[in-house]
């Protein structure tokens, strides 16, 4: 694989991956490092790449794996992030309205804040499949689980935001 062909099949994935990242990792920029890492190890495997049959979700796998071990060498870091989110919100919502704004904003923030409370596995899913759009195949190349497993998870962890939410606004 040449340059050019490495553009063309693993650059484009890499926004998926940041944002798969940035999720497990819950700070930017330890997602930046982990996906040049990714990259620099795509890059060192070019030759053997045509055996992979899927690119995008061993590089899923990667990425995960390296989140992981990240994961476990760092002492628990308390990092706000709410701010980076409603930033990033504020940008994508193009209503002027104020209100609706930052109650947007705040249903985000619950939101973040119940996926955190969901186990590992659960965000991990999750993410891959509502938030990056893949098939349930896919992610069982990436993860290594029975798609009957993810489907259950998944369910599992969307009705845990539903009556969370529920909850929330019960009150």
């Amino acid at each position: 694989m040449d340059a050019s062909e490495f553009r063309e099949t693993v650059l484009p994935v890499s926004r998926r991956l940041y944002r798969y990242a940035e999720r497990l990792l819950g700070n930017a920029h330890d997602a930046e490092d982990v996906i040049q890492d990714i990259w620099m190890k795509l890059w060192g495997r070019r030759d053997r790449l045509a055996e992979v049959k899927s690119i995008e979700a061993f590089a899923f796998r990667m990425t995960r794996n390296l989140c992981l071990d990240r994961i476990k060498l760092k002492k628990p870091q308390y990092y706000d992030d709410r701010d980076e989110y409603a930033y990033r919100f504020e940008e994508a919502d193009e209503s002027p309205d104020p209100g609706k704004s930052l109650e947007l904003k705040e249903t985000m923030e619950r939101l973040n804040n119940i996926i955190a409370t969901l186990p590992e596995q659960q965000q991990t899913l999750l993410q891959l499949r509502d938030i990056e759009g893949m098939e349930y195949e896919e992610i069982a190349g990436i993860t290594g689980l029975e798609v009957n497993a993810i489907r259950v998870n998944i369910s599992r962890a969307r009705k845990k935001l539903r009556e969370t939410l529920q909850k929330i606004h019960q009150a």
